[in-house]
């Protein structure tokens, strides 16, 4: 629908204004597309794999647990990423807003899918990219 993919860009495009705002630093070293070696998990809604979808990217094969679009130190798909991928900075200065910020940006996913009518989850990533490899 393409007013799913409309109101998606809307929101991403606004997140990543106020994501500008504070001026965080990307090092663009892909450290955090490593999830397993990292130690964390990335978790995703329902739109955003909606969106991922939209950009009828190629998923390329993956056998570790780092996301496959991670390639050279750069996103494959950094239109499409998800919103955990784009509040997340190495940053240490970033540590202070990032929670607020994807909290109340999740609330606002939450209410993107009731209003649009699309039924929410939340899955990790790595499952969903998994999944959709499998299809």
């Amino acid at each position: 629908r393409p007013e799913i993919v409309a109101a998606l860009r809307a929101f991403f495009e606004e997140t990543d204004r106020f994501i500008a705002a504070y001026s965080p630093t990307c090092w663009n070293r892909g450290e955090c597309c490593r999830f397993g070696q990292y130690g964390h998990r990335l978790y995703v809604t329902a739109l955003e794999v909606v969106y991922y979808l939209a950009g009828e990217y190629e998923l390329p094969a993956f056998e570790e647990d780092a996301c496959p679009h991670a390639r050279g130190g750069r996103c494959q798909v950094r239109q499409y990423r998800p919103l955990g991928c784009r509040v997340f900075y190495c940053d240490p200065a970033a540590q202070d807003w990032q929670n607020p910020l994807t909290e109340e940006r999740l609330a606002e996913l939450r209410d993107l899918h009731r209003s649009l009518g699309i039924p929410y989850f939340y899955a990790d990533w790595m499952a969903v990219l998994r999944a959709l490899r499998e299809r």
